[in-house]
């Protein structure tokens, strides 16, 4: 006799039962839907330029010129699993390139022959005929997933194309116009939607999907000298309200100082003035303020000095590894310099002339050092003075094989001589350059 109450014996069945039958697949994420109909300039703002000129006319996309492959590169990327519909409006000879790293996927379509081919780098997979009008309207479509392709023309059939040897899923879409001039009526992407990562370090956040759109588009309207419309790209980048200044992502920081140094003005707009305020440092005398740069690992002390010889700011950054000192000469006449040390004599707090003389000191000190460039006038005045310079760079004690750079700049104010020396490797200076860059520009003496 069972040990379980008869009440009971349904509910046991129904769980055997459920035990037993298969599990069904979780259902697959529904399609996110991106469309562009060409009738508006700013939908050119979702593309790059990667050869030809492409231009929006009377409601439809136009590649004006007719090389061998020009091409149009959606910023967007792709996912494991999705499909792209481009709809060709009259003749022309054109593809959709998918890559997945730096394999390319062609899908190409030519009217005038009415055949549609898929190739992968460079090899046939597939090719067929198809019937369409010369003229009007002709849509193809492309579905995808990481082992297949379902290509389709017109109200063709779809036909499957594999993709033998395929390791990794697309990630990246583009227009392409093969010898013609063709003119597109619409494109229409569906995807996986974009999952977003959560925070590398503590403290910041990834760049959104549309932030990494918004960073892309400002550089090359900053690159076609379009200052105010990058800053506007990043501004609605942030939203309304923007994120509080310690977590905005770090490469829409780096493209925001590009902005500022371009055109200063816009440092003192928001949401741009409230973060450059909070990094902006006082010397522990008043007698100047340093603005740290905008990219995340920059620290600064501010040394307890009062009218005498010495440092005013120290500041370091972790990656990429570059220091800068500034210092400050307080109107003196007379300095000792060098590894035998010689007496200088200088006149009005010293400039040029304690500048030259610490050049020679420096490279006296560094064993194999050479002059990068002589001291001379810098190209640059600092905080409203005129300055000099000098660079020097020597093989590292540390490891031979690398080099150490070392660049000084000297200005005279109110009788003080002031420097500031920029320590790190040649590449790290260079990564570092707009860093540095803000550094000196926005550095300000008390009047």
């Amino acid at each position: 006799m069972s040990r379980w109450p008869t009440f009971l014996a349904p509910l046991l069945a129904l769980v055997a039962a459920q035990e037993e039958a298969p599990q069904a697949a979780p259902p697959a994420p529904r399609l996110e839907r991106l469309a562009w109909r060409f009738d508006s300039e700013k939908e050119l703002a979702d593309f790059e330029t990667l050869a030809g000129t492409w231009t929006l006319s009377a409601g439809s996309l136009w590649c004006t010129t007719k090389g061998a492959r020009e091409e149009l590169r959606l910023r967007r990327p792709l996912n494991a699993r999705g499909s792209a519909t481009l709809t060709l409006f009259g003749g022309g000879r054109v593809a959709l390139l998918l890559k997945a790293g730096a394999q390319e996927t062609l899908v190409r379509v030519d009217r005038g022959e009415g055949r549609i081919a898929v190739e992968a780098d460079g090899a046939p997979l597939a090719e067929r005929p198809f019937e369409a009008k010369a003229t009007g309207l002709l849509p193809f479509k492309v579905a995808w997933e990481l082992d297949q392709l379902k290509v389709s023309v017109g109200d063709d059939e779809p036909f499957d194309v594999a993709r033998p040897g395929a390791k990794a899923p697309f990630d990246s879409l583009a227009i392409v116009s093969l010898k013609s001039q063709p003119r597109f009526d619409a494109l229409v992407v569906e995807r996986e939607p974009v999952v977003e990562l959560p925070p590398d370090v503590p403290g910041a956040r990834n760049l959104t999907e549309a932030q990494k759109v918004a960073v892309e588009q400002a550089g090359a309207l900053l690159a076609s000298d379009d200052t105010n419309g990058a800053f506007e790209k990043l501004r609605d980048a942030l939203g309304e309200p923007p994120p509080p200044a310690g977590e905005w992502p770090a490469p829409l920081l780096l493209m925001a100082q590009k902005v500022a140094l371009r055109r200063p003005v816009l440092a003192g707009r928001e949401p741009l003035a409230a973060l450059v305020k909070s990094l902006e440092r006082a010397a522990a005398d008043g007698s100047a303020t340093l603005t740290l740069p905008l990219r995340p690992g920059w620290s600064c002390e501010a040394a307890a000095v009062r009218r005498a010889d010495g440092p005013v700011f120290t500041a370091t950054c972790a990656d990429p590894l570059v220091a800068v000192e500034i210092y400050r000469y307080d109107q003196k006449l007379t300095y000792w310099f060098g590894r035998d040390p010689k007496l200088v004599y200088t006149s009005g707090g010293g400039g040029a002339t304690l500048g030259r003389a610490r050049a020679d000191e420096q490279q006296d000190l560094h064993a194999g050092a050479t002059r990068v460039r002589d001291f001379d006038r810098s190209p640059r005045d600092v905080a409203g003075e005129k300055a000099w310079e000098y660079e020097l760079s020597w093989p590292d004690p540390a490891d031979r094989q690398k080099t150490m750079g070392q660049r000084e700049l000297f200005f005279l104010h109110r009788g003080d001589t002031w420097r500031i020396t920029l320590v790190g490797s040649p590449l790290a200076q260079q990564v570092a350059a707009d860093d540095l860059a803000w550094l000196l520009t926005r550095f300000a003496v008390a009047r």
